[in-house]
């Protein structure tokens, strides 16, 4: 990670390596878009919201994603945007859902993602002092209108400006996502940054 949140590749570290997230896991489609990936030998980081692990199912969820090999990483436990509530508030946001994470996988999260990308400086405070990386992204595109189908998401995906060395990819738990992910996956592959 660099010092403002971006992945980036070690630079002995294959020079072709793309990170990819999903967001606002466990809500529809986490377990079979895990699966995609995991078929497709790409390795991502879910990042989870608390109120999508209200009930055992959900947790079983996170788990068995877990247990895939996935890192699973915290998006705050209501999707809350930090730089509209307290300090207070941003901590319960953030620790409730470290707790929640750590009962359900026996670990605490080691990344950290703020809704919208809207981080605040007490909230990177904090997540540096819980011993967890803050991440963001370089570019993701299936939460705006335009990219909410299949064909178009996968062709901005794999032809994005911003794809490059290192990118880090910011999907979510999405129905267009899901559908959309076997073809980002083999589109990226095809690519050979």
């Amino acid at each position: 990670m660099n010092d403002v949140g971006y992945f980036k590749p070690i630079d002995d570290a294959n020079p072709k390596v793309v990170l990819l997230t999903i967001d606002d896991a466990p809500d529809e489609h986490a377990i079979e878009m895990a699966k995609t990936l995991k078929e497709l030998k790409a390795p991502a980081i879910f990042f989870v919201n608390g109120h999508f692990m209200d009930t055992k199912e959900e947790r079983k969820v996170v788990k068995q994603i877990h247990d895939m090999g996935f890192h699973i990483g915290n998006h705050t436990y209501n999707h809350q945007n930090l730089r509209e509530v307290s300090n207070k508030q941003q901590k319960k946001e953030i620790l409730k859902l470290n707790k929640i994470i750590e009962e359900v996988i026996g670990e605490k999260p080691k990344f950290f993602r703020a809704p919208h990308g809207a981080n605040t400086d007490y909230a990177e405070k904090l997540v540096k002092d819980e011993g967890m990386l803050l991440m963001n992204w370089s570019y993701g595109y299936d939460f705006m209108a335009d990219y909410m189908e299949k064909e178009a998401l996968e062709e901005i995906m794999v032809n994005a400006p911003q794809l490059g060395k290192g990118a880090n990819l910011l999907m979510h738990d999405r129905e267009w996502t899901n559908a959309a992910l076997p073809g980002i996956l083999e589109g990226l592959k095809e690519k050979r940054l």
